[in-house]
């Protein structure tokens, strides 16, 4: 059941595009609050969109919708439809010399709390038409199902999918508050991990943290006290005198300057089990980028490595 010309030019693109994004997200609801509109609005879009075609496209259960096998027909022609537009707008925006548009953007917490704000906001200066639209992880998102234009992550780029630019890379260290210290003394090896509170996160080596002497890198087993899923709420924890945290020295700076935290473990350096350090990402799904994305990659890589 592909859909003819008669029938897309029937069928409005803000309808398209709203079945697009209920498709992803697996809510009306959900897709209602990013299009902002109404979710009594959209329900009677997408039941005027089946009505239009005849065909039942979702199947609705009690946690999310599913595409039923119409409803994966539709959508592969409906996204064709939404992206050709997208495109068509993009390049008439470009050819008027004013990029125009959305951007969906993921970003890690640290990335989103940090680094984005003052990038962003100078970013939107000088194109004052591109607006965003920003989800928060510290997992490496779906970007393609997700619908997202570009990502930053932090970490390693596991998705050998997806177009990686490696732009600053991280030290980490081993930091504890001095409270914690006092409390529970002071490790003078790596094997004294095994008897002390460690915050780890919990997608990145949660068991064993790896660590390279000169030319040797090795694996050492930790007692994980506390794992969380964001790196900035590891760094309140340990502020907090909770354990010894692996951080970025950029992110503690301050931390170590003014002694809120404490270095320890100093001969050992923080790195991956192949011997990598963890780098910042700006991730893509495709090197087909919209004019407005491949600005916002182009301004983020040569800021991020100057800053680097």
């Amino acid at each position: 059941m592909a859909l003819s010309s008669e029938e897309l030019s029937s069928i409005s693109l803000d309808i398209l595009h709203l079945f697009v994004r209920v498709a992803a997200l697996g809510s009306i609801a959900a897709a209602a609050r990013e299009l902002e509109t109404a979710p009594s609005v959209a329900s009677r879009k997408i039941a005027a969109l089946e009505r239009a075609l005849g065909a039942r496209l979702f199947q609705r259960t009690t946690r999310r919708l599913k595409l039923t096998e119409s409803g994966d027909i539709v959508l592969r022609n409906a996204r064709q439809a939404v992206e050709s537009m997208t495109v068509a707008s993009d390049d008439l925006a470009t050819l008027a010399a004013r990029p125009a548009g959305r951007i969906r953007l993921a970003a890690n917490h640290f990335a989103a709390h940090v680094l984005l704000p003052p990038l962003l906001a100078e970013f939107a200066r000088q194109h004052p038409d591109i607006t965003f639209s920003i989800s928060i992880s510290d997992s490496l998102v779906d970007m393609v199902s997700g619908g997202f234009d570009v990502a930053i992550h932090s970490g390693r780029l596991a998705d050998s999918s997806l177009i990686g630019l490696r732009v600053v890379e991280f030290k980490r260290v081993l930091c504890a508050a001095p409270s914690y210290l006092a409390n529970h003394g002071t490790p003078q090896s790596a094997e004294d991990l095994r008897q002390h509170r460690c915050l780890v996160h919990s997608s990145n080596e949660p068991t064993s943290w790896s660590f390279r002497i000169g030319a040797q890198i090795f694996a050492q087993p930790i007692r994980a006290s506390l794992d969380v899923d964001s790196h900035l709420l590891a760094l309140e924890l340990a502020r907090q005198g909770l354990g010894i945290a692996r951080l970025a020295r950029d992110v503690i700076k301050d931390d170590l300057a003014c002694g809120r935290l404490v270095e320890v473990l100093q001969d050992l350096e923080c790195v991956y089990s192949n011997g990598t350090l963890p780098a910042l990402w700006i991730a893509y799904p495709s090197r087909q980028l919209l004019n407005r994305v491949r600005l916002l990659v182009d301004f983020l890589a040569a800021t991020l490595n100057f800053r680097g």
